[in-house]
This record gives C-alpha cells, structure tokens and sequence, in this order.
C-alpha cells in the first residue's frame, strides 16, 4: 500500500494518555497498539509505546518503518518548575528519567540537578530515534502533576500504571482523595493535549 508524502507518527506511552486523542481524532484499529486517522490529507499513526525508553524507542521506528515523516513525543510530564500549572504545554527542556518520578521529594531533587523544567520517561528515545531515521521531531507534553503533587500513595513505585494495584489501593479511603485528584488533573491534561495535537496537525498541512 503506498504511503502519503506526508505521514505524521505519535508515540505515546499509555492507553490512559492516549485515551483523549483517540476519541478526538477518530483513529481506528492498525495493528498491535497501532491506530490510524486520516486529517487534512495527512495519515496520522498513533502507536502506545509502553512506558520507559526502550518501548519508546521501539515504537519509534516501527512508525518510521510505516512511513511517518515526523515524529511527535506526545503524552503527559511532570513539572520540574514551580510556576508550571496543570494543562501547560511543554515542548522543550524535558528532561527522560529512567525511573518514576511521582514522589515530591525525588521530583524536587530532579529539579535541583536538571536543567529542564519537566520530566517524562520517553521523550530522550524518541529524539534519538528520529535523529537516526533522519525525521524531525516534535515533543508535545502536557503537565498533569505539579512540582509539589506527590501522587505515590495511589500509584506506588512501580515505573507503570497498573489497574489492579490501583484498585486494591482504592480500597484504602485515604487514596480516594488522590484518585480524584489525578482524575481532575489528568481531564484537564487531556483537553490540551488534544488541543496542542490539534494545532499541531493544522500547522503541518497548511505547510505541506
């Protein structure tokens, strides 16, 4: 099947991340944590990554290999700088941790040594792999923690979300106020997002 010129590749770490931008742009089914949308004449492709640098990295050249032109690290960041708020869109200065940063006291400490004002966990994979397929990169991150969100005691330590985890910690009605925090927190993230994509997708077929 041929490949439009222009064909646009978002790698995005979760099924909960992507949730927004698969209702928003109707994409369908293309494969194994892979979906398609057609927008203003561009094929748009959605892969879910898995969380952390390796899953990323795979996930980027696999739509390189189905023809993306650009690649887009899109998903949610925690903020590394006091004045970031909830739904702020960063698009430079991410710093890729190789472990979960949820907790406040390691998120501050993060703040302290790295010059970047937000943290993910898959944005440094994806420039990389780009930069060896020779495509350019966008990075749209949206903040759904704040510097001071410690959301820890609903997610634990593991480096995943996991629904079973999250539910048995449900179960202690001392989380109950940090899930519908992380709730709140994670709609208004997910309007932007698609907002930012929006934008974004407008911009490159006006261009193209």
């Amino acid at each position: 099947m041929d490949t439009p010129a222009k064909s646009v590749g978002i790698v995005i770490a979760t099924r909960f991340e992507a949730a927004p931008l698969l209702r928003a742009f109707g994409f369908r089914k293309a494969g194994r944590h892979l979906y398609q949308a057609d927008r203003d004449g561009q094929k748009v492709l959605l892969a879910i990554s898995g969380i952390g640098r390796e899953p990323a990295r795979r996930a980027s050249y696999r739509l390189c290999d189905a023809g993306a032109k650009e690649l887009i690290s899109a998903g949610y960041c925690g903020a590394l700088a006091p004045e970031l708020r909830v739904g702020d869109l960063i698009t430079d200065r991410i710093a890729t941790s190789p472990v979960a940063v949820w907790k406040r006291a390691d998120r501050m400490a993060l703040a302290e040594k790295a010059g970047a004002q937000a943290v993910d966990m898959e944005t440094q994979a994806i420039i990389e792999a780009g930069t060896r397929r020779g495509v350019p990169i966008r990075v749209l991150r949206v903040v759904s923690d704040r510097l001071g969100d410690d959301i820890s005691p609903l997610l634990g330590d593991e480096p995943a979300f996991s629904p079973s985890r999250i539910a048995l910690r449900l179960l202690n009605p001392f989380n109950w106020p940090h899930a519908l925090t992380m709730w709140r927190q994670s709609q208004v993230a997910g309007r932007r997002l698609v907002q930012a994509l929006r934008d974004h997708l407008g911009k490159t077929a006006a261009m193209s």
